[in-house]
């Protein structure tokens, strides 16, 4: 049993990380970051993918309309003033993401790094107070540095 992660006992989260890997490599490659880097920001905004946004409306990085690639736009629960993004499918909803923040992002190799430069582009505030995450480039990094240990757990 010696070096078994603990990070791979959570099968859907493996599987989410397993499913949605060859996408993300090629986006990670285009912006010259860490493969989970990508992987792990889906799997935050996403909760690996069983958040409603991203089953109801394949939207895994909370992209707001208007966006890239959009097939429509929805109010969120609860919401009449902020408009979500309609995607046909987890890769166009990845590359209307590399369209919108790859700028912002590319070349930042570390996890919190990476997350800080999403706060500056104004992707989350990081503030509760106007609509954000508190503290969301550091749970962000966590998440993505979870993803990373996911990556390498055997398939399921």
């Amino acid at each position: 049993m010696g070096n078994y992660d603990k990070a791979c006992n959570n099968v859907g989260a493996v599987r989410f990380v397993q499913e949605h890997m060859k996408v993300c490599e090629i986006i990670a490659k285009e912006l010259d970051v860490p493969v989970a880097n990508i992987l792990g920001l889906a799997a935050a905004e996403s909760q690996y993918g069983t958040g409603r946004i991203a089953r109801g409306y394949n939207n895994y990085f909370s992209l707001q309309a208007p966006a890239s690639f959009q097939s429509g736009r929805v109010h969120p629960k609860d919401s009449n003033k902020t408009w979500v993004a309609i995607f046909s499918s987890f890769s166009v909803c990845a590359r209307s993401f590399a369209v919108k923040y790859g700028d912002a992002v590319r070349g930042k190799k570390d996890a919190l790094v990476f997350s800080e430069a999403l706060v500056a582009a104004g992707f989350n505030s990081g503030s509760h107070i106007t609509g954000g995450t508190d503290n969301y480039a550091r749970i962000t990094a966590g998440i993505i540095i979870m993803v990373g240990r996911r990556i390498a757990c055997p398939v399921k």
